[in-house]
């Protein structure tokens, strides 16, 4: 008969806040269970072809030059491209391609240094790169349409980006390769980094320390080479006097 004012329901903040870190821990899962499931398919898939291809990797490995210790930090190498060299799907769209870079930075630049800057191609190898190569004033594509990146690069006179605030953003995982236009690096950057935080958290909570470590290890290193990468794509960022 008389009509009742409607009233708007509103949850209450605690409810939206447990609601999003809900989401948020469902989607660090989903990262969690891929990584697994990646790992057991390299490892199922590269074992039983070990020597059926030889690879760069292989004619390292047969020279004198390679010492004991470098032979054991490289074998994962060694593995993973007795894989890939099977697989025409996981040819990289770089040259050289990212394993083989990979050696070349670490034997160049020492193990720590060397792996970060591997890592940063790691992230860097995705369907974005195509596109961030053509913005640079020297890109270069070879004859075959794989993208020319050598760990060795040239920084600009001067660049269009800042590389120090692109380090100093990248407190925030992403936030430093974003600032300079690469964005999908970013946020693979971000997700990566989160994942690896989650699951040391989640390993160190169940008291399983070599996990949480291992999971710690991985989250510093993409961490480092997102700093890396930050500071690399601000250096190599076109000035804006060459901008059309």
């Amino acid at each position: 008969m008389f009509g009742l004012p409607k009233i708007k329901y509103s949850p209450p903040a605690g409810h939206l806040i447990r609601h999003y870190n809900s989401n948020l821990n469902t989607l660090l899962r989903i990262i969690q269970f891929k990584l697994r499931f990646v790992s057991l398919i390299l490892i199922v898939t590269a074992l039983p072809g070990l020597g059926q291809v030889m690879t760069p990797m292989d004619t390292l490995y047969a020279s004198d030059s390679l010492g004991f210790t470098k032979r054991i930090i490289l074998k994962p190498i060694q593995w993973w491209q007795h894989f890939s060299y099977n697989e025409p799907s996981t040819n990289c769209q770089f040259s050289s391609s990212c394993s083989n870079f990979m050696v070349e930075a670490i034997l160049e630049r020492g193990l720590i240094g060397g792996s970060i800057i591997g890592t940063d191609r790691i992230v860097r190898c995705n369907p974005a790169a195509r596109y961030y190569q053509r913005q640079l004033p020297n890109g270069q594509v070879q004859y075959d349409g794989r993208l020319v990146d050598p760990p060795d690069w040239t920084k600009e006179t001067n660049p269009g980006k800042s590389p120090a605030l692109a380090v100093s953003l990248s407190i925030v995982p992403g936030l430093g390769r974003a600032y300079t236009g690469h964005s999908v690096d970013g946020f693979l950057s971000l997700i990566l980094v989160s994942a690896f935080a989650y699951n040391t958290y989640n390993h160190h909570e169940a008291g399983n320390s070599v996990r949480a470590g291992i999971n710690a290890s991985l989250m510093t290193l993409f961490w480092m080479a997102d700093i890396y990468g930050a500071y690399r794509s601000a250096s190599m960022s076109a000035s804006t006097g060459n901008n059309p």
